[in-house]
């Protein structure tokens, strides 16, 4: 057997995506763009994603999006440049992260999957609007499952952080992984899309 094996573009490939979120389960689809800016861009471009936070923002109307992106040099030196879940903030007098309101409330599970009595009312990326599910009171925290259509369940941890209208509170996230996070992002940003047609892809 050779001392030295060397892997095809295209197992390379499938190696990359096999290990590209750390999830179980349905893993995470990330946008990748080839850059090709001449030898000294892409070099400066190199040296700023190893030092630098870098997005790209978007203003839409009252919203403002910031996408995360990454810079990553394949076996070929050449860049390609990745690009995360956005942020989504909406803009007023106070600016915040746009909460996605259910048109049904969705119930939190416990760990063999049966529906607990807290129901979810919207959703932003580090926190959740709870209400109860008949007369039952709200905790002061809570670890359930966040049931995310079309995916695994989302292990949450959840401190209340106000009083809301009515019964409902709001919840502070706290997460294990940073996937976490970044799943409940992408969930938020797929229904903000089906809700702008213009953000629609075209063929």
């Amino acid at each position: 057997m050779s001392e030295q094996s060397a892997l095809s573009s295209e197992e390379l490939d499938f190696l990359r995506q096999l290990f590209s979120s750390q999830l179980i389960g349905k893993p995470l689809h990330i946008p990748s763009f080839k850059v090709d800016g001449g030898a000294l861009a892409n070099a400066l471009l190199s040296r700023l994603g190893q030092h630098a936070q870098l997005n790209l923002k978007a203003r839409m109307g009252n919203y403002r999006m910031s996408f995360p992106l990454q810079l990553v040099e394949d076996e070929m030196h050449s860049l390609q440049l990745e690009m995360g879940a956005p942020s989504i903030y909406e803009e007023g007098v106070i600016r915040r992260p746009w909460r996605l309101v259910l048109a049904k409330p969705l119930p939190l599970r416990e760990q063999d999957g049966a529906a607990s009595s807290l129901l979810v009312h919207e959703i932003a990326p580090d926190s959740l609007l709870i209400g109860p599910r008949g007369k039952t009171a709200l905790p002061e925290e809570f670890s359930l499952w966040l049931p995310l259509p079309g995916q695994e369940a989302i292990p949450v941890h959840a401190r209340r952080i106000r009083q809301s209208s009515g019964q409902r509170a709001a919840y502070s996230l706290l997460f294990s992984h940073n996937e976490h996070t970044e799943r409940i992002r992408q969930f938020i940003f797929e229904q903000y899309r089906q809700q702008n047609p213009q953000l629609q892809a075209v063929s």
